[in-house]
């Protein structure tokens, strides 16, 4: 348990940096508590001591994080380049294995995009069959119900021939919508096989800005247009050397 004893100021164990850290913001505070505002530049001089032994106790805590950790993100970074390598969530940087894969994806799409337009002609050709047979239907009918009206009206008029027309117009409107019904579901491609789910095609949004003013007109100003102006406003001052209109600096001096 040696390893791990507490680490005391004065002992023959010497403080870690978090440790020696502790004791200086513990003076500091101390000699803030005794002094709410610094009016001289004695005070000022007196406290410079505290910013010197603070600024170095605070970098060798972060030396010691970095030692630390630095390994280990030496190792995670190997890790992570070893497996992205091959693949990668990243859609922006794929994997080795992810093109290949985005290869064959690619291939089965067209094919589905392909034949979801065909079964498309075919469901709306289909519904132009149904609208013809309604019509037809819908004529047969009416020529039936005049017929009925001139039979009782006394005129010889064959009403079996007529209304059997009728209803075989009828019979084939009623085919031809259930064939369009069957069409028009049919038009979602489904790929079935393997062992996962029946693969099928989405739809997947991509955003376009189309006009700047009218976007930000609508959005109103908020932080995270701000901070994305602002950055772009630095990149733009690297490349012209100034910032561009509608963005200013301003300066305040700190310690």
């Amino acid at each position: 348990m040696a390893n791990v004893a507490l680490q005391v100021i004065g002992s023959n164990n010497p403080p870690g940096p978090i440790e020696y850290a502790q004791s200086v913001i513990d003076e500091i505070n101390g000699w803030l508590s005794d002094h709410p505002t610094i009016e001289t530049e004695e005070d000022a001089r007196a406290a410079k001591p505290f910013l010197d032994r603070a600024k170095f106790a605070l970098e060798d805590v972060e030396k010691e994080r970095d030692s630390k950790v630095r390994p280990l993100n030496e190792q995670v970074s190997a890790i992570n380049a070893e497996y992205k390598a091959v693949h990668n969530t990243d859609s922006k940087k794929p994997g080795r294995f992810d093109k290949i894969v985005l290869e064959l994806k690619s291939r089965v799409a067209a094919f589905m995009l392909r034949e979801e337009q065909r079964r498309q002609r075919e469901a709306e050709e289909a519904r132009r069959a149904q609208e013809e047979a309604e019509r037809i239907a819908r004529e047969a009918e009416a020529r039936e119900q005049e017929a009925l009206a001139n039979a009782k009206a006394g005129e010889v008029v064959d009403v079996a021939e007529v209304t059997q027309q009728a209803d075989a117009a009828f019979e084939e409107f009623e085919r031809q919508s259930r064939f369009a019904a069957r069409a028009e579901r049919d038009t979602r491609v489904k790929i079935g096989g393997g062992f996962a789910k029946a693969a099928g095609l989405r739809d997947v949004e991509t955003l376009h800005l189309d006009s700047y003013n009218l976007a930000l007109k609508a959005i109103g100003p908020n932080d995270k247009i701000r901070d994305a102006i602002l950055s772009a406003a630095r990149d733009y001052r690297k490349l012209h050397g100034d910032l561009p209109p509608g963005v200013s600096a301003t300066y305040e001096r700190k310690l």
